[in-house]
């Protein structure tokens, strides 16, 4: 994902969407930042954020 997908009227909407229904979105601010489109950085993503997110809802 990039910052042209970001910019689509609906893409905000789906997050709201998304959290109010209790899905964990790691997007925005303490999680994934998109870059520009072509600037891919996979190495940027913030990984530990998604595998400690799983771990969390995954515990008893």
């Amino acid at each position: 994902m990039n910052v042209a997908y970001v910019q689509h009227v609906q893409f905000e909407r789906s997050v709201d969407t998304l959290r109010s229904m209790g899905v964990t979105v790691l997007y925005g601010g303490g999680g994934f930042v998109p870059n520009e489109p072509g600037q891919g950085q996979p190495n940027e993503y913030p990984w530990h954020l998604a595998l400690d997110t799983a771990s969390s809802v995954l515990s008893p």
